[in-house]
Parts: C-alpha cells; structure tokens; sequence
C-alpha cells in the first residue's frame, strides 16, 4: 500500500481542502498508516497529475483560495482496483518485541518499566478510539459507507485491548519469575 491510496480512500468519503484531508488523515488513517502534512500535499500534486483528483478553487477574501479535491472517475476506479487486489498480510515490526526477545539481558524490572509505559500509551489510543466511537458510531444502524469506516475503527479498539491484556500478562510473568 501507499499513501496515494489511503489520501483516495480518504477522498472516496467526501470532497476535502487539503487542511480538511490533513485533518481527517490525522483522526483515522494515521492510526494504521501515518504521513505528515507535507507528504500529503505532495501525494496531492502527484494525484492531480495523475488525474486520480480533481479540484475546484474557492475565493477567500482574507486568504489565498483554498482548493477542495475530490477523487476522479479514474481515481475511484483505481481505487476500486486496489480494494479487488488481494493482499499478502503485513510483517509487523516492532521494537518493543525484539527488546523483549533479548530481555534475559537485564534485570525484569527494566522490562517491565517499559512494559509499563507502553501501556499508558495504549490506554490512551483506547480511550481515543473509544470516543470516537460513542460520538460518530451511536446509531445500531448505520450506511454502508459508515460501516467501512466503523469496522476500521473496531479494528483498533479489538487491537488495544489484546495489547493491554498482553502487557499485563507479560509484566505478571516477568514478576513471577524473579
């Protein structure tokens, strides 16, 4: 995967200025797939000239005009492209779990400082996802195009709660064997 299509999937949703496309990129995608603010007006460029975006200027009086993408026919059937790909599933990378691997090293309390800190980290994306799950996904019923984006988000939720039950696990067993 590549930026270019999480900033379509993103734009799949609904029309966006850059800033707005930054913004929801922030509160979603960059939950799983992270990019900065420059390289999405970057990817944007590359979009346009693709032709997998379009966009509309809009006069401001006080301001330079804002430009408010939206995703193009050939951008949606890229998309679409894409989304039919079948996917191998991702190698997960992660530090924490090569610290780990090598924790015979130390003593089991450095370990579990870290443990412990990763912790508070994950507590709070839960609390997070949590939030944005009562304020956007109240309704038992919602539409297709919500779905894609509750699912998602449940994802994260499911996720959070098996690390924090992992930390725990971990820094019991770690306590027990000393």
């Amino acid at each position: 995967m590549s930026l270019k299509h999480a900033v379509l999937a993103v734009l799949s949703h609904a029309d966006r200025t850059g800033y707005e496309l930054t913004r929801k990129i922030d509160g979603s995608v960059a939950n799983f797939w992270p990019a900065t603010h420059q390289q999405i007006y970057l990817e944007l460029k590359k979009l346009d000239s693709e032709g997998w975006v379009t966009f509309r200027e809009k006069a401001q009086s006080d301001k330079p005009d804002k430009k408010i993408y939206s995703i193009s026919r050939s951008g949606r059937a890229e998309l679409k492209r894409w989304v039919l790909e079948s996917q191998a599933p991702t190698p997960v990378k992660d530090v924490l779990l090569i610290k780990l691997f090598a924790s015979h090293l130390v003593s089991s309390d450095v370990l579990i400082d870290e443990l412990d800190r990763h912790r508070v980290g994950h507590e709070v994306k839960l609390k997070e996802y949590r939030a944005i799950e009562r304020e956007h996904f109240k309704s038992t019923h919602i539409s297709r195009d919500a779905l894609a984006q509750y699912l998602t988000l449940r994802k994260g939720i499911i996720a959070e709660k098996a690390w924090l039950e992992w930390c725990e696990e971990s820094i019991a067993r770690l306590r027990a064997s000393d």
